[in-house]
């Protein structure tokens, strides 16, 4: 391998975020040529057709004897030991769609704190979270697009009728009743991802590039609905300028994509 090849001249997707590691020691390896291991459970493989010919990656499962390095690339959020000797970095394509049920003026704080704590819960990365998705009423919600502009997160919307139609595991009637969906937040993180809502390009790519069955397996199997409906509420909620009590309520419900955002 020539010792020119390094970490920064993998072709990995711009979308893709840097996670935790030690990315020096693992560049290092790459560069003197050592045996460098690759585990990847989301995200387009395309990066890899344009690997030099004589370079150190190995894929998860071949006869390994010598690992120097691993590299993960996952919307997992993993922790590695200081202590360890391998040094591990990460990767974390944006595969992750948050959908969002909320009561109306509820404030970005409460959102951004909801996504956190079920991030943190479920040991899944932020930098892996490709937008938010909710119903179509909360496209002006102040909080959800303040949220969105400051994370550069896209808001898809979708309308009751098109929400009512997808199955989910926690229906509510209630919910029903105020917005015409037995499902907001669930339901919109499934719509978020469907693949029907590709371009025939993007459809062509995820059919040759794609594989999250493995990390999905990890939290929920099969199913692109990894986080079912988490509730938060807040027992005071602020005041606005106008002296109308904020939202007190976030749902908050986590699906994977077939395709990474690379907006």
């Amino acid at each position: 391998m020539s010792d020119e090849f390094t970490l920064d001249m993998l072709d990995i997707p711009s979308g893709w975020r840097r996670g935790e590691g030690d990315w020096t020691a693992v560049a290092a390896a790459l560069a003197k040529g050592e045996t460098v291991e690759v585990i990847q459970e989301v995200g387009s493989t395309l990066w890899q057709n344009s690997l030099p010919e004589k370079h150190s990656l190995y894929w998860e499962g071949e006869n390994l004897s010598n690992i120097k390095a691993r590299i993960w690339i996952s919307f997992t959020q993993r922790r590695f030991s200081p202590e360890s000797a391998l040094p591990k970095v990460q990767w974390h394509p944006r595969v992750l769609w948050i959908g969002i049920g909320c009561e109306r003026g509820t404030d970005r704080e409460l959102i951004e704190t909801a996504i956190k704590q079920v991030c943190r819960a479920y040991h899944l990365a932020e930098s892996a979270i490709a937008g938010i998705a909710t119903i179509d009423t909360k496209a002006g919600e102040v909080g959800l697009l303040e949220l969105c502009q400051a994370r550069n997160w896209p808001l898809q919307t979708f309308a009751a009728d098109i929400l009512s139609s997808v199955e989910v595991p926690n229906p509510s009637n209630i919910v029903v009743k105020q917005v015409g969906t037995a499902s907001v937040a669930e339901a919109a993180a499934l719509c978020a991802v469907r693949e029907e809502n590709l371009t025939a390009d993007e459809r062509e790519y995820t059919q040759i590039s794609i594989n999250h069955r493995r990390s999905s397996a990890l939290i929920s199997g099969s199913h692109p609905l990894l986080v079912p409906k988490q509730i938060f509420r807040t027992k005071n909620p602020p005041l606005s300028q106008g002296g109308v009590r904020a939202g007190s309520a976030v749902t908050v419900a986590v699906a994977v994509g077939p395709i990474e955002y690379l907006g």
